[in-house]
């Protein structure tokens, strides 16, 4: 194979490697955008399938500097791709520090049938938990409490009550060291109000579970 004809080869395969890397990032950034306005703050999807665009976006400027190692623009280009990075990067950050779960997904502690528990983070509660609800292909928050990694849940649909139980937990501290004894407690699953009679049985569950009614339920 003659030189001329290789250079054109290796020319037309470098411009479609930048083609490619300046496609992959501006659909993953693009993705990303659409999941924010479509999708409500209390809604998931399954399996991480939102991580996919959102860590595409994050490294596809790395994949744009590369891939204009042989570009007369590569000068523009890895500008671009160094401040849009540094841009992505600390957006990302910074919503994860105020409570979003953008780069790492949240820990999944439990779950019964369609119902899962996941941790919420809050700067100002560590314990914050949230129960999400399945549905195709997301996962809808439906509560919050504030309990320390169940570590199994039972919900009881017809009552609009859930059971958690949570193990021996020991708190170390710099001065201190403290165990904090199990927790078996029925919360209310659902923000509709509880029937009396529903509380009578609701009461009459927690008894046979030997569990404690939690502060929703509480009169």
């Amino acid at each position: 194979m003659q030189k001329p004809q290789w250079n054109r080869i290796k020319d037309f395969v470098q411009r479609k490697e930048l083609s490619l890397a300046m496609g992959l990032h501006l659909g993953a950034i693009f993705l990303c955008g659409l999941i924010y306005i479509l999708l409500p703050e209390d809604v998931h999807l399954r399996w991480g399938l939102s991580y996919i665009p959102i860590w595409t976006a994050l490294l596809s400027p790395i994949a744009l500097m590369i891939a204009a190692r042989k570009s007369k623009r590569k000068l523009v280009i890895r500008l671009y791709s160094a401040l849009i990075g540094i841009v992505l990067w600390l957006f990302a950050i910074f919503l994860q520090v105020i409570g979003g779960d953008i780069v790492f997904p949240s820990t999944c502690f439990c779950k019964d049938g369609d119902y899962l528990v996941r941790r919420e983070y809050d700067f100002f509660d560590n314990n914050l938990i949230g129960v999400y609800k399945v549905n195709g292909l997301t996962e809808k928050r439906i509560s919050f409490y504030s309990y320390s990694s169940p570590d199994s849940i039972k919900v009881y649909d017809s009552l609009n009550v859930i059971a958690f139980y949570c193990p021996t937990r020991i708190v170390e501290d710099p001065w201190v060291s403290d165990t904090i004894a199990p927790i078996r407690v029925i919360e209310q699953l659902y923000d509709r109000p509880i029937e009396p009679e529903q509380k009578k049985e609701v009461e009459q569950l927690a008894h046979r579970l030997n569990a404690r009614l939690g502060y929703t339920l509480a009169e």
